[in-house]
């Protein structure tokens, strides 16, 4: 019986030592990784704590801990308030749009550079569409005002050269949708393509030439190799842009493309709390909003990566 115990122990340490050996030997590396655990806490996992705000009426004088609890006062609130299902609206319309047709394009754009022979073609292609992603969501949105400008836009020089009228692209609420969801699969058009690209790349090269050999044409190959094979990623990708679909949209994104005369397609969830939390000094109805984004987005990712796991094996977790 002692035998055993002491053989259980040190199948239990074991694990533990060959842990230890490999910190110890990559250490560097680790050193080099804890810059961005400790950002990830502090921003992150260390501002949790403040949720509890929303079950407050929060005073920045008396902090969270002196502050009374009224439960789901702010819940009631936004719930009742016309402003917000306005702000859920354009959420949903933009991310889903965004979600249809942004997200298959990065995947046709990757299988489509992956096809290039020239290798110098190839990485001047690449940083091209990269390229956007690194410019500030300020600077786009200045180059779109002034393109899409009624009366000095390039935009509207080509179509009244081709007879039409001038139109106030950035003036009419109808427009905004498509412009902001049209400039946003631009941005990150190249950049999203990047894992799909690397998920490609560890696709062994004997599947081609077996495939070559038995006759099959470059678009057989792809859609009888290369799809099935990036499959898993694709899946893993969508179950993540599930969870967007009420909390993403990219603040800073629409923050910097809105003004007053679109403002009622042009606010969604994040902007709306932003400036409630922040111009009114509505904190604890801020903090509820967000707490149910979070919770529902949560509840999005989960229910996707279980249909995606029952539909095709995949999943994330």
């Amino acid at each position: 019986m002692s035998n055993t115990v002491i053989v259980s122990r040190q199948k239990q340490v074991q694990p533990a030592r060959e842990l230890a050996k490999k910190v110890i030997k990559y250490r560097n590396m680790y050193l080099f990784l804890l810059p961005a655990l400790v950002l990830v806490y502090l921003f992150r996992y260390r501002p949790m704590i403040g949720v509890v705000i929303a079950f407050q009426d929060f005073d920045i004088i008396k902090g969270y801990a002196s502050s009374p609890f009224v439960g789901l006062k702010h819940f009631k609130a936004f719930l009742q308030s016309p402003d917000f299902y306005r702000a859920l609206k354009n959420t949903l319309g933009i991310n889903c749009l965004s979600l249809v047709f942004g997200f298959p394009l990065p995947i046709i754009f990757a299988l489509l550079v992956n096809e290039i022979k020239n290798a110098k073609f190839k990485r001047i292609t690449q940083t091209i569409t990269y390229l956007p992603h690194f410019i500030s969501w300020i600077v786009i949105s200045s180059m779109v005002y002034k393109m899409l400008d009624q009366n000095t836009g390039v935009v509207n020089d080509i179509i009244e050269f081709f007879g039409g009228e001038r139109i106030g692209f950035m003036r009419e609420s109808r427009y905004f949708w498509g412009i902001f969801v049209s400039v946003s699969i631009w941005k990150e058009l190249g950049w999203n393509s990047i894992i799909y690209l690397a998920a490609m790349a560890g696709i062994d090269p004997e599947l081609y030439e077996a495939a070559m050999v038995d006759g099959a044409s470059r678009f057989k190959r792809v859609i009888y190799i290369t799809i099935p094979c990036i499959a898993p990623t694709i899946g893993l990708m969508l179950i993540l842009a599930m969870g967007h679909i009420v909390s993403g949209g990219g603040f800073s994104a629409i923050y910097n493309m809105q003004n007053p005369m679109v403002a009622d397609v042009a606010e969604i969830l994040e902007t709306y709390s932003m400036k409630e939390g922040v111009f009114w000094g509505k904190y604890s109805y801020a903090t509820a909003i967000g707490l149910t984004q979070s919770v529902v987005s949560f509840i999005l990712v989960f229910l996707a990566n279980s249909i995606s796991r029952r539909l095709s094996g995949y999943g994330a977790f």
